[in-house]
């Protein structure tokens, strides 16, 4: 039944608006309907004695003083509508009640609208009109307020300022306990009560349960497990989840009441205001507010069940998880139950020697082998690919990460196991066929560097993000191409059957540098997601580092010597060099660090040097390099016109 308003009504104002008075009481929608306004300072209301005939009151107050005159409302029974003051911010409350920022608009409403009764929430004792947040966290409007308000260059100044937060959030640890007695156990970096947001990707989310009319608050707590987590979230993710696959990091509770305890004083803001507290009380009180609101506000409200939601299973609950993720956040997530369980039963399956790993290692070994020989690099990507050495290499890594000695026995064992077949079938080819060609293939894996070692380590780390991530196992075959594991093994076995120590050492040196570097970058890699605390994986860490510094000494000379022979071809590549009165060039230079110098080259020449001439220039490159030199070179015929030729090396002197 509907019920006119009465004639005079109250008009609560702030001394800001003092002067404006005048201005509304003889406004024409005042004057039309023959309505007195009583006027009442707000620094008076709470002397006022309400008149029983006046029920109704027009409020124009500054907003964020709302929560007195609420408060106020809500124990006399009075109904309020609301007027704005130009150039005040806009409450989340005054936002959600859908009223138009117009005045005369807003009077209107004020005076046409039968008044409806909304949910009083109250945040320790103080009414809330402009949220209930964590003191630290970011403002999230992207996702938890209107984001529709954002502009472009609004929402990439948004991004910025989240990317510098991402590397100070600190999660606190709480306790919360909802009108029915559910009990949570947790750390969140952020919280926000969705009942006062219109729009943004939090409030879509939960949209068919949020509601001022359904004596429920609804409250969205942020807990990332990492700083990448943290980044990763965007609106589109959320508006994109479903309710019942819910983002890892978001939990949501609607329900009477919700208490927020923590063991350490925690800083929140209550309606923009700091508090800092060791508990925090969420209520519905049981008399809401009549208030007038906009048509789209009514349209927006749905009568949910009375049942309380708890929807946290995403959230951070197991005791350790919590102790981990307290301090600043890892750049990480922290591994959970579950990980590990599917994970270990994974590395414990690969670290097992079946036929299928036994073909597999056949199969990539005779490929190697062949693609080599044949110099073909193709054949020997396919081997790469084919190669299951990098399964029992991760496991041995976790296995040593956690002192697993069981595990790390089983991936030795497979690993010796396929270095067998690779080096018995490839020195066996290597002594049955009837040439010894050193071909390219097979000199680029006789000299590794400690360029090598960095990508084995590059390597390890995505091979145990692969293992330890469903999402990017697809990833594995890449990271096989990248660390060539089966090659250099079978060059090794080249080595074997030609009875060549060179080669073989050489090899051998790459295959263990691969290896080194992928035990040690897997097993950090799994510490920092969280598969072992540092207390437990330090042994392991040490001997990997310790495998990794052994191998680095060689590794450190291959590489000064690979910057020695380049600054000898840097020298001899940039000089021409007279013989017989004709200029000539060293082109497709190799260099032996061996005593003296030995220097491998095409001697680009106009006609065929005789035994003198080639002493001759032996003679001269020992005085340019500072050090006897032995050459062997290939001479290539040409015309004098080639030298001429533009592009084609000096110009020959006069």
């Amino acid at each position: 039944m509907n019920m006119s308003l009465p004639r005079t009504y109250y008009l609560i104002y702030s001394p800001i608006v003092a002067e404006q008075l005048a201005s509304v009481i003889a406004h024409p929608l005042l004057v039309e309907q023959e309505i007195e306004l009583r006027k009442v300072k707000l620094a008076d209301l709470s002397a006022l004695h309400i008149d029983q005939e006046l029920q109704h009151a027009l409020l124009w107050v500054e907003q964020k003083d709302y929560p007195q005159v609420l408060l106020f409302a809500q124990k006399n029974q009075m109904s309020l509508g609301f007027l704005p003051i130009k150039g005040d911010p806009l409450c989340h409350f005054f936002k959600a009640l859908a009223l138009p920022q117009d005045l005369d608009a807003c009077l209107r409403l004020a005076l046409s609208q039968e008044p409806i009764i909304i949910d009083t929430i109250v945040c320790n004792g103080e009414i809330i009109t402009n949220g209930v947040n964590l003191e630290n966290q970011t403002k999230m409007t992207e996702f938890i307020g209107d984001s529709h308000e954002l502009t472009t260059i609004g929402k990439l100044k948004f991004q910025f300022k989240r990317f510098l937060h991402a590397f100070s959030l600190t999660p606190h640890p709480v306790t919360l306990i909802t009108a029915k007695g559910k009990t949570i156990s947790t750390a969140i970096t952020g919280m926000v009560l969705l009942d006062f947001h219109r729009n943004g990707a939090l409030t879509n989310l939960f949209s068919e349960s949020i509601s001022l009319k359904d004596k429920r608050l609804s409250v969205a707590l942020f807990a990332p497990q990492s700083i990448l987590s943290y980044l990763q979230l965007s609106s589109s993710l959320l508006v994109t989840a479903q309710k019942k696959n819910l983002p890892q990091q978001i939990g949501y509770i609607r329900t009477a009441s919700l208490t927020i305890t923590s063991p350490v004083d925690t800083h929140y803001l209550i309606n923009n205001q700091p508090l800092t507290t060791r508990e925090l009380k969420l209520e519905i009180l049981n008399a809401g507010i009549k208030v007038n609101t906009g048509d789209k506000f009514k349209e927006r409200q749905h009568f949910s069940d009375d049942k309380e939601n708890v929807i946290c299973e995403q959230l951070p609950q197991q005791e350790s998880r919590v102790k981990y993720i307290s301090g600043t956040l890892p750049l990480f997530s922290h591994a959970l139950e579950s990980d590990f369980k599917d994970l270990f039963l994974a590395l414990k399956e690969n670290a097992r020697i079946n036929n299928t790993y036994i073909l597999l290692m056949v199969l990539s070994a005779m490929l190697a082998t062949l693609g080599l020989f044949l110099n073909s690099p193709s054949i020997v990507i396919g081997a790469m690919v084919l190669a299951p050495l990098m399964a029992p290499i991760i496991s041995l890594s976790m296995g040593l990460l956690r002192s697993d000695a069981d595990l790390s026995k089983r991936s030795l064992t497979t690993l010796f196991a396929g270095m067998f077949i690779a080096l018995s079938l490839s020195a066996l080819v290597a002594y049955i066929l009837p040439f010894q060609e050193n071909t390219h293939e097979i000199a680029a894996r006789l000299h590794p560097s400690t360029l090598d070692l960095l990508v084995a380590i590059l390597s390890g780390v995505a091979g145990a993000f692969a293992n330890a991530r469903e999402s990017i196992a697809k990833s594995l075959p890449g990271v096989a191409i990248a660390v060539a594991l089966v090659p250099p093994l079978c060059v090794s076995g080249i080595g074997i059957g030609w009875l060549n120590f060179e080669v073989f050492y050489g090899a051998m040196l790459l295959f263990l540098t691969n290896l080194t570097g992928i035990i040690l970058a897997a097993g950090l890699t799994f510490m920092a997601i969280g598969y072992a605390p540092f207390s437990r994986a330090k042994k392991g860490i040490a001997l990997s580092a310790f495998m990794v510094a052994v191998i680095s000494v060689p590794l450190v000379l291959s590489f000064a010597n690979m910057q020695q022979i380049e600054a000898v071809k840097k020298q001899l590549i940039s000089q021409d060099y007279t013989i017989g009165g004709q200029n000539q060039q060293l082109r497709n230079i190799k260099v032996r660090l061996v005593r003296p110098l030995k220097i491998s080259a095409d001697l680009i020449s106009t006609h065929m040097p005789n035994p003198q001439e080639l002493a001759a220039l032996e003679k001269q490159l020992s005085e340019q390099l500072g050090q006897a030199v032995t050459i062997d070179l290939s001479v290539r015929l040409v015309t004098k016109n080639y030298f001429s030729q533009t592009g084609n090396f000096l110009e020959p002197r006069k």
